[in-house]
């Protein structure tokens, strides 16, 4: 490799590490979010190539990949701890299986299938706005699983004041919470930010249709077997799910990435460096 292949290699590498102290920024500002979930990337190399080939009983010479590449990021959907809270209309939800359980959301009070957008989430911080409807900080409406009332599952609409609270506290099996099978391959962060999550390719269609919806009860316990998704676990009120995002983790990381980028860096002057006095333009 020679010295211009070794200063582009280095500049690509940058490029890589740029992109995990960018992973390990967010998670440490979302180390303090209520339901942040923790990002992960994965690196890769580039060509490898060989000076020689081995032929016993002499060794070849092989060099590994010269380039640090962005494989990956994915997204920590793992549980993080439940804290209390004086209000009755936060919600944490603490489950017991793989399959992540979140609450639903929507830019319409009354959703339409194929019409209304659909949204996810672990932040269970909600509160009710001057119309008496449940919503979120960003103003989506918080969905019910019943919302005219027939006691049957199914019937998305907002939860309301007036018909989901009694005795100051959240009818529980009124919730809509849907079970997400797969989510690495499933959702994305919205354009709400990375505590909202929507369906890859399926912002407008209703969790109805593809069964995602939880069957609750009156103490807030939830179980769904539907489309493939085994999810099981308990909405509790007067809670919220803190972020599993770890600053023990990430700043020790974060300190790694920096000597990297020092190192790399130092490469990159070197390697220019050699450039100007093959060139002739170093000082004399």
């Amino acid at each position: 490799m020679g010295v211009g292949d070794l200063s582009y290699a280095a500049v690509a590498s940058l490029k890589s590490i740029d992109s995990w102290i960018a992973v390990l920024n967010s998670n440490m500002a979302g180390a303090g979010r209520i339901g942040y979930k923790a990002s992960r990337i994965k690196f890769g190399g580039g060509t490898v190539s060989q000076g020689r080939p081995t032929v016993s009983p002499l060794l070849g010479v092989n060099y590994a990949e010269q380039t640090l590449g962005t494989m990956q990021t994915t997204i920590d959907y793992s549980q993080a701890a439940v804290a209390a809270s004086t209000d009755f209309t936060h919600l944490a939800i603490q489950r017991t299986s793989a399959d992540p359980g979140m609450f639903v959301l929507s830019n319409d009070a009354a959703p339409v299938d194929g019409t209304s957008e659909f949204y996810y989430t672990f932040d269970g911080e909600f509160h009710f706005d001057t119309l008496g409807r449940l919503v979120n900080s960003d103003g989506l409406f918080v969905m019910s699983n019943d919302a005219n009332g027939d006691g049957t599952a199914g019937d998305l609409g907002v939860i309301t004041q007036a018909a989901h609270v009694t005795n100051d506290a959240l009818e529980l099996d009124k919730v809509a919470i849907a079970v997400i099978n797969n989510p690495q391959l499933t959702l994305q962060f919205s354009r709400f930010g990375s505590g909202i999550f929507e369906r890859i390719t399926q912002l407008n269609e209703s969790p109805v249709v593809d069964n995602l919806l939880a069957t609750m009860d009156a103490l807030g316990n939830y179980n769904n077997a539907n489309a493939g998704a085994i999810g099981n676990g308990r909405v509790i009120p007067n809670a919220l799910e803190t972020s599993n995002a770890s600053l023990t983790q990430s700043v020790p990381e974060l300190a790694l990435a920096q000597k990297m980028y020092a190192a790399i860096a130092k490469v990159i002057q070197v390697g220019l460096a050699n450039i100007d006095v093959a060139l002739g333009l170093g000082p004399r």
